[in-house]
C-alpha cells in the first residue's frame, strides 16, 4: 500500500530536505532513484524514492546495500543524464507539499538557476517525476506520457487543491522508531518479498521458453534421424542394381529384381534420363547424403539431450531458495540479467526481422528485398542461406563476434527460407549457406541475384510448430 498524503507529510517533516546540497543521483530500475545529499548540520544521507508501484514512498535510506542490490537498466539514462547535468550540485531551497496531496516539491538553487523536482506519488499512471524551471515548463521528466501532455517542453499544471479529507487518511500504528526507519524496514521486506515472487515467475518463464525450445530442437532432431536412418535401403539398391546393371534398359523407370537379402522380389524406382552407371551412382550418393544427414543429426541431438539436460539442472538449483534473501534476489537478477545485457538490436529492414536466440535473422521475401538487405544491411562475416535450385528469399544470419551458429539457428533460418519459397507446398528442401563475403554477383545478372561459393548443404522439412513461434515472436515485437 502506498503512502497516504499524511504519512508522506510525517516523513517529510523528519528530514534535513532544505539546506541540503544534492551530490550524486543513482537510477536503480524504471521506478526507484536514490538521491545523495549533504547537510552541514546532519552530515550525508540518502533519500530513497519509488513510484509507480505498490510500494510508492521516499525515506531516509539507511540501509544503502539493501538500495544498491537493485540493477541499473540502460533504458533509463536519459533521465538520469539530465539529474546529472542540471541537479547535482545544486542546494536545496524550499521543500512544500499541495495540501491534502501526495506532490511533493523541492526547490533547488544551482548557482543562481531555480529549478524544481516535482514528486507525484499518486497511483498507477499518475505517479512520475518531473523537472521544471519557474516558467512551469518541463525540462525532463521519468516516465513520458505524451497522451496526458506530459512531456519534455510541455507546460507542467499543478494538481487542484483539495478539501481537507475530515480524517478519511490516518497515519499507521507507530512503533518506537522514526517513522522513516520504519517505513524502510516495513517497505524493504514486503518489496523484497515481492520482488523476488517476481523474479522467480520469470525465471520460471525463461526456463520453459529454453526447455521448450530445446524439447522442440530433439523432436526435429529425431524425425530428421528416423527419415534420415533408412539410408542402408539407398546402399542395397546400389548394389542390386550394380549385380543387375545389364537388366537396365535404356529410358526405363523402374527395375524389378530379387532382393537376395529377403528372397523377394524387388521395385527399383529409376530416373529415365540417365545410363546404367548412372543409375548405380545415383542411388550411392544418395546413400551417402542420408547417411552424412543421419549421422549429422545424430551429433546434434546428443548435443541438445546434453544441454537441455544441463538446462534442467541451472534452473532447479537457481529455483532452489536459500535462507538469504538477498542473495536469491542478486542471483536470479543476475540470470535474468544476461537476457537483457546481451540481446541484439532490433534493426529495420525492408524484409522481416526475427530473433533466433542471441542471433538476427534478416529475411527477404523477394528479390527486391534480398537485393536491398544484400546491398545495405549485411555484411562479409554474416551468413547467407537460400533454397537451392527453387526460386525464393534469402535469409542471413548476423554475425556474432566470438560465437558459433548454433543448429537450432540455423533450423530457424532454413524453415524461414522454406516458407518464402517455391518450394513450400512441398514441405520440405535442400539449401545451402555459406558467409556474405563468399557470394559473387553475375555480371548483367537480374536483381538479388548471387552465386554463392565454399557452401555448405543443408536440408530441412518444414517445421510447423518452429515457424509459428518465430513468425509469431515477430508479430509480437512490431505491436
Amino acid at each position: 500500500m502506498s503512502l497516504n498524503w499524511r504519512e508522506l507529510q510525517l516523513i517529510i517533516e523528519e528530514l534535513p530536505l532544505e539546506g541540503s546540497t544534492l551530490q550524486s543521483v543513482v537510477q536503480h530500475d524504471f521506478h526507484s532513484l536514490s538521491w545523495y545529499l549533504y547537510h552541514p548540520r546532519e552530515g550525508r544521507w540518502t533519500l530513497y524514492t519509488e513510484v509507480g508501484t505498490p510500494y510508492s514512498r521516499l525515506h531516509m535510506a539507511t540501509h544503502p546495500i539493501a538500495v544498491q542490490q537493485m540493477g541499473k537498466t540502460t533504458k533509463l539514462q536519459r533521465f538520469i543524464q539530465f539529474c546529472r547535468a542540471n541537479l547535482e550540485g545544486a542546494k536545496i531551497t524550499k521543500v512544500g507539499q499541495t495540501p491534502f496531496d501526495r506532490m511533493i516539491t523541492i526547490e533547488l538553487d544551482n548557482h543562481g538557476r531555480t529549478l524544481f523536482l516535482h514528486l507525484r506519488f499518486y497511483s498507477g499512471p499518475g505517479a512520475n517525476i518531473f523537472i521544471t524551471d519557474e516558467d512551469n515548463t518541463i525540462l525532463d521528466l521519468l516516465y513520458r506520457r505524451p497522451n496526458r501532455g506530459e512531456k519534455s517542453g510541455a507546460t507542467f499544471v499543478a494538481p487542484e487543491e483539495k478539501q481537507d479529507d475530515g480524517g478519511k487518511f490516518t497515519v499507521r500504528e507507530r512503533k518506537d522508531t522514526s517513522f522513516n526507519r520504519q517505513i524502510e524496514e516495513e517497505y524493504g521486506q514486503a518489496s523484497n518479498t515481492q520482488t523476488l515472487k517476481e523474479l522467480l515467475l520469470k525465471i520460471r518463464h525463461k526456463r520453459d521458453k529454453e526447455v521448450q525450445q530445446l524439447e522442440a530442437t530433439c523432436a526435429s532432431l529425431e524425425h530428421k534421424m528416423l527419415e534420415s536412418g533408412k539410408f542402408d535401403h539407398f546402399k542395397l539398391m546400389g548394389d542390386l542394381l550394380s549385380a543387375n546393371a545389364h537388366l537396365i534398359t535404356e529410358h526405363a523407370t523402374s527395375l524389378e529384381v530379387e532382393n537376395w537379402e529377403s528372397g523377394e522380389m524387388v521395385t527399383i524406382p529409376l530416373k529415365e534420363n540417365l545410363r546404367p552407371s548412372e543409375q548405380i551412382k545415383n542411388y550411392y550418393d544418395r546413400y551417402q547424403r542420408a547417411k552424412g544427414t543421419f549421422e549429422n543429426a545424430k551429433g546434434e541431438y546428443e548435443k541438445v539431450l546434453e544441454e537441455l539436460k544441463d538446462t534442467v539442472a541451472k534452473y532447479a538449483r537457481l529455483l532452489t531458495l536459500t535462507d538469504n534473501e538477498s542473495r536469491d534476489i542478486r542471483q536470479l537478477k543476475r540470470e535474468l540479467g544476461t537476457e537483457t545485457v546481451d540481446k541484439p538490436t532490433k534493426i529495420k529492414t525492408p524484409g522481416l526481422t526475427i530473433q533466433s536466440g542471441q542471433f538476427t535473422l534478416l529475411v527477404g521475401r523477394n528479390a527486391k528485398e534480398n537485393d536491398e538487405l544484400l546491398r545495405h544491411y549485411v555484411r562479409g562475416n554474416d551468413y547467407w542461406m537460400h533454397t537451392r535450385d527453387t526460386p525464393g528469399g534469402y535469409v542471413f544470419i548476423k554475425f556474432q563476434r566470438d560465437k558459433t551458429v548454433p543448429l537450432d539457428v540455423l533450423l530457424d533460418a532454413a524453415n524461414l527460407a522454406l516458407v518464402f519459397s517455391k518450394a513450400k507446398n512441398q514441405g520440405k528442401a535442400d539449401l545451402y549457406y555459406t558467409q556474405v563475403k563468399h557470394l559473387r554477383r553475375p555480371k548483367k545478372g537480374k536483381t538479388g541475384l548471387v552465386i554463392p561459393t565454399q557452401e555448405k548443404n543443408l536440408s530441412v522439412t518444414l517445421d510447423e510448430g518452429r515457424l509459428a513461434r518465430l513468425l509469431l515472436e515477430d508479430e509480437d515485437a512490431h505491436k
